[in-house]
């Protein structure tokens, strides 16, 4: 474990028991959430949980309209983003990236972070993420590396936008 990752589990501890950190109300109310809500130790990394076939073909098929929408915008903004290691997630409201675009060259290393279709965003399966966190606030919000929950995502920094139709607030369960 590198000292940047033991120094973040330290930092989620004090604040799951109640401590200060400088960090953004709303990462902090998501570490919390992932301590008492879901029950998840930041010091006990998970890999990406990546959905059954089956069930990735049900959350396609519920979201095509929205995918068929959302790919000219995802091609052109990957267009402008493309050679700078980036990828485009689109997940549904309940955190499984239903489409995606990313650099061929690393499809074996997107697939190891979890940055590929299939894979489950939520907080309660990934702790703080930008996924999952925008969907639980409704808020678009950027997770940079250290206020991601699990250490394993501290080299991540992910912005995100979260549409939601129809509108919802609060847990999409």
């Amino acid at each position: 474990m590198t000292q940047r990752v033991g120094n973040h589990i330290r930092e989620v501890q004090i604040i799951a028991q109640g401590g200060e950190s400088s960090r953004e109300p709303i990462i902090k109310e998501s570490w919390l959430r992932c301590v008492q809500q879901y029950g998840l130790d930041p010091a006990d990394p998970r890999e990406a949980y990546i959905v059954p076939s089956s069930e990735l073909r049900q959350h396609r098929e519920r979201m095509e309209q929205l995918i068929r929408t959302a790919r000219y915008g995802l091609e052109s903004l990957y267009k402008q983003v493309s050679g700078q290691r980036y990828v485009l997630l689109l997940a549904d409201a309940k955190g499984v990236t239903v489409d995606y675009i990313g650099d061929s060259a690393f499809e074996e290393e997107l697939r190891r972070a979890g940055l590929y279709l299939g894979f489950e965003w939520s907080e309660a399966r990934a702790g703080t993420c930008a996924v999952g966190s925008c969907i639980y606030s409704g808020e678009a919000l950027t997770v940079h590396q250290t206020d991601h929950f699990d250490g394993t995502h501290t080299g991540l920094s992910i912005p995100n936008v979260v549409w939601r139709y129809p509108p919802t607030g609060g847990s999409p369960e």
